[in-house]
């Protein structure tokens, strides 16, 4: 998991482009669990902030514990839903959370303003109906094969890009990928 973890950090390092005016902070880890992908990503990335989201008070309590005994300065955990989180980030990742369709409908739900979403996925045909299933969204969905060691199954991480503009402008439309920065 921390191999499958790791190999998205340079595609997750180019989409953080947070900045003062955007009031973008770094990576939200949404369902952090046990930690992937946003522990190894935070070992990986030291520059990057990172937010780990997860409801459940005992998973909050390890990611604490793990967060305090690896000494992760750029590592905030929040012990939330999707649904009661806040906030403008550069790119909200998840893995083994829900389908695309799902969770792009869950996060415009919710008050997260986001420019990206890296989803950790697996095989290209599972990840080609999730795709189905967003309809025009998907055709500006760009798919990373990732490459990880002592792996032999396929791993890719699927970025989409939200077209809104700011971070600010962006909550609450993850749908709106055509960069026209109206609504769906």
């Amino acid at each position: 998991h921390a191999l499958d973890s790791i190999a998205g950090a340079a595609t997750v390092a180019d989409l953080c482009v947070g900045d003062a005016v955007s009031g973008a902070e770094g990576v939200l880890d949404v369902g952090s669990g046990a930690g992937f992908p946003g522990i190894p990503l935070a070992i990986a990335l030291p520059e990057v902030r990172f937010s780990l989201l997860e409801r459940s008070a005992k998973k909050c309590a390890f990611l604490e514990n793990c967060r305090a005994l690896l000494g992760l300065a750029n590592v905030a955990v929040r012990q939330a839903d999707l649904s009661e989180a806040s906030g403008g980030f550069d790119v909200v990742t998840f893995r083994a959370v829900a389908p695309l369709a799902r969770f792009l409908a869950d996060l415009a739900r919710s008050r997260v303003a986001w420019r990206s979403v890296a989803a950790y996925k697996g095989r290209r045909d599972r990840i080609d109906e999730e795709l189905a299933a967003l309809g025009p969204a998907a055709l500006h969905a760009v798919i990373v094969r990732l490459e990880v060691p002592f792996v032999d199954e396929e791993r890719h991480l699927v970025v989409l890009r939200n077209g809104g503009g700011s971070a600010a402008r962006s909550a609450g439309s993850p749908l709106n990928l055509d960069n026209t920065g109206s609504g769906d």
